[in-house]
């Protein structure tokens, strides 16, 4: 069973304080790990992924403060623990306002930290979660990745989060929009209200009016009975519109009005009925220059724009292909019952340098597409199949770079070292000495194609 993990942050100087560091308290709590740091940062949380965080006040109240200020608006959900150096009524109470969740003032003992520990954390063992599973907290999705830019997303759908503000996803297809609108959703105060979707581009442009609003019975032909709507579903919840750009300019006016006014009339109906809910749309357009030139309500496109968020694309996070990779490994193994272990690394290589026009989906069909050839008793590190590492190698940018280089003639060569050493212009001894010194190993050539 795992054990509890914590991130020690220890403000100001050690030197004559109550508590000097963490270690001698870690059996006393049965605590797997213990991040030490001097301030509090996604970095560090990503790194820790606590399950509880610890403030250690030494001389200096305002950085303590601070700290605790800065752990609570990066983990809203975190529990954090304020060990004082001081006794004093004025800084518990500072303490508290600035969201600790225990204080603990001097002099307290081994058995009261262990005890607070317990309390907090609920007196069990956390469940094992990477990291990029933990840092935002709550999500039935997993949001996966730890490069730079993932790791600043997280931080600004948390912040983001908390408001009530409207806002307006950008990405290309396959970024996973839709994803970040559930985790805005799961970690605001509307969490527990419904979350309607409505793909845009979807439905034909003669229904989405009475999908949106709803209609009354008779309201037109084939009417049979009242409908409410997507937006009336979504009442003090938030509501998803996605692939907004593509609506009709006469719906997004209605959409306008439903937002300005928070009031929304169904279809053959005068009686208006209220509306409280977030909206959250994306695009894969460009709406700034669509607004710019009539193609789309410049008005709705403020009112939508309050708050943005722009995905990156995976070429430009490569560095995430292969835990990307691992999650769906993790998650085709339970769909196929497999026991697949990873990807070899020339295959992992080949996928991280590939620029992914269709993104993350397109790297999740290509992990279907593996677990659907797999051999019945294919188990452990497995390749691509022949076939998609030859298309794979092919449409690879040229490169400058000697391993990709040899990956591609390799390829081309269909794994045959003599003609891949005759148009290297080198032995097949030299050719091998570059397999090794690149890390580039042979797909299995038995696998179907």
């Amino acid at each position: 069973m795992a054990q509890r993990r914590i991130l020690w942050v220890q403000t100001g100087s050690s030197r004559g304080s109550a508590f000097a560091g963490p270690p001698q308290l870690l059996n006393s709590a049965d605590l797997d790990a213990v991040y030490s740091v001097s301030e509090v940062s996604p970095q560090a949380l990503v790194s820790a992924a606590p399950d509880l965080i610890v403030v250690s006040h030494t001389d200096d109240r305002a950085a303590a403060l601070r700290a605790v200020r800065n752990a609570r608006a990066l983990c809203a959900s975190v529990p954090i623990l304020f060990l004082a150096d001081e006794s004093c009524e004025s800084l518990a109470i500072d303490a508290f306002h600035v969201g600790v969740t225990r204080y603990l003032r001097p002099p307290w003992t081994a058995s009261q930290w262990t005890e607070a520990v317990s309390e907090i954390t609920g007196g069990v063992e956390a469940p094992v979660s990477s990291p990029e599973d933990r840092d935002l907290l709550n999500g039935t999705c997993p949001f996966v990745g730890n490069s730079p830019a993932m790791c600043e997303l997280r931080r600004y759908i948390r912040r983001i989060a908390l408001s009530d503000t409207n806002v307006l996803i950008t990405g290309e297809t396959g970024t996973g929009k839709e994803l970040v609108a559930q985790l805005i959703h799961e970690n605001s105060a509307r969490r527990y209200r419904p979350f309607v979707c409505l793909n845009s581009a979807a439905i034909p442009d003669s229904l989405i009016e009475s999908e949106l609003f709803g209609y009354e019975r008779g309201a037109f032909t084939g009417a049979q009975s009242p409908y409410d709507g997507k937006l009336a579903a979504a009442h003090r919840g938030t509501a998803f519109l996605d692939e907004i750009g593509d609506i009709s300019p006469s719906v997004q006016a209605k959409i306008l009005r439903a937002v300005e006014n928070k009031r929304i009339y169904r279809l053959g109906s005068s009686q208006g009925q209220d509306l409280d809910i977030r909206v959250l749309a994306a695009t894969n357009r460009d709406l700034e220059s669509a607004a710019q030139h009539s193609g789309f309500r410049s008005d709705l496109y403020f009112r939508l724009n309050v708050l943005r968020i722009e995905i990156p694309p995976l070429r430009e996070r490569v560095e995430d292909v292969p835990p990307l990779v691992d999650h769906y490994i993790r998650h085709f193994n339970v769909k196929f019952a497999r026991n697949v272990a990873g990807l070899r690394p020339g295959s992992l290589d080949l996928l991280s340098t590939y620029q992914w026009p269709g993104n993350v989906r397109e790297l999740r069909n290509l992990m279907e597409v593996v677990f659907v050839n797999l051999p019945r008793t294919a188990e452990g590190v497995v390749d691509l199949p022949v076939e998609v590492f030859r298309q794979f190698s092919k449409s690879l940018p040229f490169r400058t770079t000697e391993r990709t280089r040899l990956l591609r003639v390799l390829s081309a060569s269909n794994w045959n070292k003599t003609d891949a050493a005759k148009a290297l212009h080198c032995s097949r001894m030299t050719l091998y000495r570059k397999m090794n010194r690149y890390k580039v190993s042979s797909p299995s050539l038995d696998l179907p194609r």
